[in-house]
């Protein structure tokens, strides 16, 4: 199975609520944070509400996908990943910080997904090409710079699952 088989599989599979609880409250934070970013510097003015969340949404998707795609890259399998326990008082807060922190000392290299496993650094911008040139930002002319964004949105959704199996002990 090559690898975008594997990653249409997973796509098909692996939904937002089968991340980790500490996973998904470090997301939620991140994709906050990126969205405002992103929104302060490809759409300073802009006062369409529905533009904005449609462009939120897009950014969300694309995170996802780049979770995926790890998920994938390393033959993860589809079942849901679980290093923190709700039941246990501190359980997922710990998770949490542990995600901020590798997040906060992540050293960006220059080409997001060089280095990876053979074939994930092709598919992910294949992916970004599809988000930016598909129909739901076809009109904007902000798409060029928007899609520098995606690129790390996606490599943001990538990292968490390298994260979570390190977390894990995978």
């Amino acid at each position: 199975m090559t690898l975008r088989e594997r990653f249409e599989e997973y796509r098909r599979r692996i939904k937002f609520s089968d991340l980790d609880l500490a996973s998904r409250a470090m997301a939620v934070l991140w994709l906050d944070l990126f969205r405002e970013r992103v929104i302060r510097n490809c759409f300073p003015r802009a006062g369409s509400k529905s533009l904005l969340r449609e462009v939120g949404a897009v950014i969300d998707s694309t995170f996802l996908e780049g979770y995926i795609l790890a998920r994938a890259a390393y033959g993860d399998g589809t079942e849901a990943v679980i290093y923190t326990d709700p039941n246990r008082p501190g359980s997922v807060e710990w998770g949490v910080e542990r995600l901020r922190l590798m997040y906060e000392e992540e050293v960006i290299p220059e080409a997001p997904f060089a280095g990876e496993p053979l074939g994930v650094e092709s598919l992910a911008e294949s992916l970004v090409r599809e988000i930016a040139y598909g129909p739901s930002l076809v009109m904007l002319e902000e798409r060029e710079l928007l899609k520098v964004h995606l690129v790390y949105a996606l490599w943001a959704g990538y990292r968490l699952a390298g994260f979570e199996r390190k977390l894990s002990g995978r």
